[in-house]
């Protein structure tokens, strides 16, 4: 029991049966059985409101019609030149299709109350499951769903049943006005015609008693045609014939009903196929939507990725003007250091000056050599550690640019070798010292020696820190001339990827517009297949309406011809029940007479016979002509009359 219920549930609602699912443990089987029926009462609920809002998209499609319908009536109405058969054929089809959409209207209404009653029950059936919490919560959502959807049809139902409410008020107006539109004319709020301009009635009083003339005139005539019944019993064959005759025409024209039947349902099926041709198409443009969508996503993208590479490129336009006044920068540190190299130069010259006074006094002080050498040696290790530090300042600069921290480090180094330096001089000073007490007699030599070696101190120190300053310039120039040659590199890879989507997005637009031309010329086949619907349907609907006017008066032909026997049938009995009277009053010496009285009465009973068999046999002429004949004027319709009648009356006699 639970597994159906379970397979109920996923059937009816795929988050009903998750919930069913995490739920099963603390189900009975009245909770699983309540479940399936209030599923089965929501699930029937959405299939009504399905069929009900295709049904309602069915009557906004017949109220626009019928609208437009109206629209043509009341132009041809309005106009003068239009035929009075034309404005009675749209009237009729009008007619028609108003009171058929009331009546679908009507029906629909009646199926949303019983929608209305059983959400109502599906509402106190969800009110069972509130200790299930999920359960109640979906079925709760299923049905406020359902019942929005159920106003909003609710309400498209109240709007289609007052335009059809109007559309009879209008159709009232034109049956009033005998299918003439006026101005005057208005409806009350009963639907009641109200006459504004009331006309004068001295012409139809006029008619009448001119009819009532025409009236007694024929009543006359009927009485002597009555007197001559007698001697219409010969011409009861011919008319029995005539009869069969026309029972032979109606059936011929039960079996041209049959054929145009047969026609206008193949123009059924033919619309059939076209409705679902234009379905195909319709299903054909959501394509040709759907991909022209995808396109534009595509686009959209492109520009997006256009937009980062344009903001790529400025932020490295940006790094190559930081470069370039890098660059600048560099150029001008290269001017100090061509001042730096005159400086050095002018140096050099005091050196070799300083040189030559070193010989003079290497010559007078030939007995200090050997301490001097002393002190030769210790400014070579001094030399090898500066060397040493130029090294370490080497690695240290190359490593700048990753490690900012370790250049602190380098810089107290520095100062530390600096201060060691520092140091040395101070011992130079003291043997220096030393020598002066030593060699009191040499102190101007002394005082040069020291000048000479404290300017090879100084120049040695300038050397070393013009020489870091090269290095740190080259390193500087290295670079940048790395960094320019990568933004070079990148801005070619970024010109070729900028020359591709460019080329994409002309592509794409191509492709743009090859769909906009499709979708221009399907919608073009599209109004053009609609427009081709339309005329099918009017011509579908114009055959109906023929048909229809064709069986009414093929009926009435039947119903007149049936009232025609019954009458003759009737005059017959009672011509015989007097011709039987008569005899048995004057005896048999006049048999012959009343022989040739019941001849002469069955002759102008047969071609009274006739003649209405003709007159019913003419009326087989097309719609027009009859209807056109129905609209003359009664003095013509009269005159007709009285020409027949004469002939019946002056035919027996001659």
């Amino acid at each position: 029991m639970d597994e159906f219920a379970a397979e109920k549930a996923d059937d009816g609602d795929p988050e009903l049966g998750e919930v069913y699912t995490h739920e099963s443990v603390s189900f009975d089987s009245k909770d699983v059985g309540e479940v399936g029926s209030a599923m089965e009462v929501l699930t029937r609920v959405d299939l009504d409101l399905a069929y009900s809002s295709e049904k309602l998209v069915n009557l906004d499609k017949l109220l626009m019609h019928v609208l437009a319908c109206e629209n043509d009536l009341e132009a041809m109405a309005l106009a003068s030149d239009s035929s009075s058969i034309n404005l009675i054929e749209k009237a009729l089809v009008f007619d028609f299709l108003s009171g058929f959409l009331d009546s679908e209207v009507r029906e629909l209404a009646n199926f949303m109350g019983d929608l209305q009653t059983m959400t109502v029950d599906a509402r106190q059936k969800i009110s069972v499951f509130g200790h299930m919490t999920e359960v109640f919560i979906v079925m709760e959502v299923k049905l406020h769903d359902s019942e929005e959807l159920l106003k909003q049809s609710q309400g498209q139902v109240l709007e289609i049943s007052s335009q059809s409410a109007k559309l009879q008020r209008t159709l009232l107006a034109f049956k009033h006005n005998d299918w003439k539109y006026d101005r005057g004319t208005s409806l009350s709020e009963n639907g009641e015609v109200l006459n504004m301009d009331e006309k004068p009635k001295l012409q139809t009083v006029e008619q009448k008693r001119h009819i009532l003339r025409m009236l007694e005139k024929s009543l006359g005539r009927e009485l002597d045609l009555e007197k001559k019944l007698s001697g219409s019993k010969q011409n009861e064959e011919d008319l029995k014939l005539k009869l069969h005759l026309t029972e032979q025409v109606a059936f011929c024209m039960e079996e041209a009903a049959e054929v145009v039947w047969g026609r206008f349902l193949e123009a059924e099926n033919f619309t059939e196929v076209l409705m679902g041709t234009s379905k195909e198409l319709v299903g054909r443009l959501q394509l040709v939507q759907f991909s022209l969508n995808g396109t534009m996503q595509r686009e959209d993208e492109a520009k997006r990725k256009l937009l980062d590479c344009m903001e790529e490129l400025k932020g490295k336009e940006t790094v190559l003007k930081k470069t370039e006044s890098r660059i600048a920068e560099l150029i001008t540190d290269n001017s100090e250091v061509c001042t730096l190299r005159e400086k050095v130069k002018f140096l050099e010259k005091q050196l070799e000056e300083s040189d030559s006074n070193l010989k003079i006094a290497k010559a007078s002080n030939e007995e200090k050599e050997e301490q001097l050498r002393e002190m030769e040696n210790i400014i070579e290790s001094m030399k090898e550690n500066v060397y040493i530090a130029e090294s370490r300042a080497e690695s240290a600069e190359a490593k700048i640019t990753q490690l900012t921290e370790t250049n602190v480090d380098l810089n107290e180094e520095l100062s530390f070798l600096k201060s060691t330096n520092d140091a040395n001089t101070k011992k130079v000073s003291l043997l220096e010292k030393q020598l002066r007490g030593l060699e009191i007699q040499q102190q101007h030599a002394k005082a040069s020696s020291e000048a000479s070696q404290e300017q090879q101190n100084m120049l040695y120190a300038a050397i070393w820190d013009m020489e870091t300053l090269i290095e740190d310039l080259k390193s500087k120039v290295s670079k940048a001339e790395v960094k320019t040659e990568n933004a070079e590199e990148q801005c070619t890879v970024l010109s070729e990827t900028n020359l591709e989507l460019n080329k994409e997005v002309t592509f794409l637009r191509t492709k743009i517009e090859r769909l906009e031309t499709s979708l221009e010329q399907a919608g073009d086949a599209k109004v053009v297949s609609a427009k081709d619907i339309n005329v099918k349907t009017n011509v579908v609907m114009d055959m109906v309406m023929q048909l229809a006017m064709e069986r009414e008066r093929i009926q009435k032909q039947l119903s007149s011809l049936a009232e025609a026997n019954k009458i003759l049938a009737a005059k017959l009995k009672k011509s015989e029940r007097s011709t039987f009277a008569s005899v048995n009053e004057r005896g048999g010496t006049n048999d012959k007479a009343i022989l040739s009285t019941k001849r002469g009465a069955t002759n102008a009973t047969s071609g009274e016979a006739s003649e209405a068999v003709v007159d019913e046999s003419s009326s087989d002429a097309p719609l027009r002509e009859v209807e056109t004949m129905s609209f003359a004027s009664p003095n013509s319709a009269t005159n007709v009359a009285e020409g027949a009648v004469e002939a019946e009356l002056h035919g027996p006699n001659q």
